[in-house]
């Protein structure tokens, strides 16, 4: 049967609008994924508590997710807030002994510095080149100032992002908590069309997947600060409690408590508290450090059915592929490549839907409540 050019045609123009129009969407929204993913993966965590307040307004939902996000706000500010304004207090305090210290004349450095292995003998050298105005070390302070301001001006421009893009993620999830079972019903048709029966299952995986992130770098963030500001209140550290809040962000990063303990041990070595200065070093090494490994994959792995090793990939690989973004969303796509790719080569009996689709819901919507 001899086709008609324009039953042909006619689809290709269709598909091509269609691709047209997918692509000028996708450029609209594209500045705004980022937030709207952080948005969604909030919201996800956060569902329950924002039912329950509901209930207790009494329905109303715009006055549940003001006061909820109004709480996250105040959570997330007000340690950064309280050790901002206290390490400010000790770089005055500092600027004003430093002050001091060079009233009498160009001052010599510390005796513990100088005598420094390697690097002791070229950082005195530097220090009265930098007194006697000496035309080398002058020279070589100007060649340092263009790369650490343009430095500096990457990681202000960076911390600014940062902050425009929590405020962008909480303005959005402030409109995802109104349309919330709307937005649960898009998802589950979408999961139907891409994974057929064994769509609720998929679902299922994926929300105690993103919840098991979020609840695991959280809780390992909230252990891991608590037992700084343990160690740094029992060592006699000044600002123990700045430095537990600051533990707190720092744990979102690999290692992070770490790089702020040592150098405590290291101003508790110079002031003479050795046995603390050890004390302090190893507790931060084995104790805070262990926690990161033991609590963090316990979370992830309690709302997964992922291996440990491929949690880890997908943390460590989401990061490296897409920022602190890809930290959450990793684990989650591998999660789902892996019940797909179980199901299909080892031929694992799916569940029945009415198994699953309660825990679907679970993070989505409180069924007694509705």
């Amino acid at each position: 049967m001899k086709i008609k050019t324009a039953e042909l045609i006619e689809p290709l123009v269709a598909l091509g609008a269609l691709v047209l129009l997918c692509f000028t969407v996708f450029a609209i929204m594209k500045p705004f994924l980022a937030a709207s993913l952080w948005a969604a993966i909030l919201v996800l965590s956060t569902w329950r508590p924002y039912l329950f307040f509901v209930k207790k307004l009494h329905g109303r939902r715009a006055l549940a997710a003001v006061l909820l996000l109004s709480l996250m706000c105040i959570f997330l500010m007000l340690p950064i807030i309280y050790a901002a304004s206290d390490f400010a207090d000790v770089g005055v305090n500092f600027i004003a002994n430093v002050r001091n210290s060079f009233e009498a004349g160009w001052p010599a450095l510390p005796e513990w510095l100088i005598t420094l292995p390697l690097a002791g003998e070229a950082i005195n050298e530097f220090w009265l080149g930098l007194g006697a105005h000496d035309a080398k070390t002058m020279s070589m302070i100007r060649s340092m100032i263009a790369p650490v301001t343009q430095w500096l001006i990457v990681i202000a421009s960076e911390v600014g992002g940062g902050l425009i893009m929590m405020l962008m993620s909480l303005f959005i999830a402030f409109f995802i908590y109104q349309d919330g079972e709307h937005i649960r019903d898009w998802v589950r048709g979408l999961m139907e069309r891409v994974a057929g029966e064994r769509s609720a299952e998929l679902l299922t995986v994926s929300v105690g997947s993103t919840k098991g992130v979020v609840y695991g770098f959280l809780g390992t963030a909230v252990a891991q600060a608590v037992l700084a500001w343990f160690a740094y209140l029992l060592a006699g550290v000044p600002n123990s409690m700045s430095l537990g809040f600051a533990s707190f962000i720092l744990a979102l990063l690999p290692g992070g408590p770490v790089l702020l303990g040592l150098p405590a041990a290291a101003w508790l070595y110079h002031q003479g508290e050795i046995a603390w200065a050890i004390f302090l070093a190893a507790w931060m090494l084995l104790v805070v450090s262990s926690a990161d490994n033991v609590i963090k994959p316990l979370l992830i792995g309690k709302g997964s059915k992922l291996p440990f090793i491929l949690i880890l990939f997908g943390v460590l690989g989401g990061a490296m592929a897409f920022g602190m973004l890809g930290v959450f969303i990793g684990p989650v796509l591998l999660t789902i490549f892996y019940e797909i790719a179980r199901s299909w080569i080892l031929h694992v009996q799916q569940l029945p839907p009415d198994a699953v689709i309660g825990t679907a819901d679970e993070g989505i919507e409180d069924q007694a409540d509705r």
